[in-house]
């Protein structure tokens, strides 16, 4: 199976921040996505790391190319520092990827133990809804701590290779699905 590990945001739009540890999102999922990358291939995953480096309306053009069988986009929440917990986004229309979704949510939940929030299926109109409606493959968005929230930014640190161990998991089971 191929796998399109999507970086979210770029260097030059670094999405959310956590001002005491002063990191941003992006340098949080660009980490992660080599660790998770090379943890798949060992697995024997054919894997893609997608920078964004085009403009956003590009992105899914960018990703399709790659001819992905599964997309995975690496997020953080973030609100107010206080708010908390995991969430996986889906688009509405797809089936597959709300299976998915769950599946990505149940094992990012039981690794960093954090709120569940849900999944959240969204429409083409919502934040993140260009991504997941314009690529072929399916795909999802995982938000699974709140990088503004010192407490959950301190929880992810500890259970780093927990929610590395989730995220493959969760592509193990979409063996079948996908």
């Amino acid at each position: 199976m191929k796998i399109a590990v999507v970086i979210g945001h770029s260097e030059l739009s670094p999405g959310a921040y956590n001002e005491k540890y002063k990191i941003y999102e992006f340098d949080f999922n660009e980490k992660l996505s080599h660790i998770l990358a090379k943890e798949l291939i060992q697995k024997g995953y054919d894997v893609d790391v997608v920078y964004r480096d085009v403009a956003y309306s590009k992105l899914p053009e960018k990703i399709n190319n790659l001819k992905p069988d599964f997309i995975l986009s690496l997020h953080c929440n973030a609100f107010n520092k206080k708010a908390t917990g995991t969430e996986t986004l889906f688009y509405y229309r797809s089936n597959t990827s709300k299976k998915a979704a769950e599946i990505f949510q149940s094992n990012i939940v039981s690794a960093l133990k954090l709120r569940d929030r849900g999944v959240q299926g969204l429409t083409v109109e919502d934040r993140g809804g260009f991504l997941l409606k314009h690529t072929i493959a399916s795909c999802v968005i995982i938000e699974p701590f709140f990088i503004d929230n010192d407490q959950d930014y301190l929880l992810a640190l500890s259970k780093y290779m927990d929610l590395v161990t989730a995220l493959v998991n969760s592509i193990d089971g979409l063996i079948g699905i996908i």
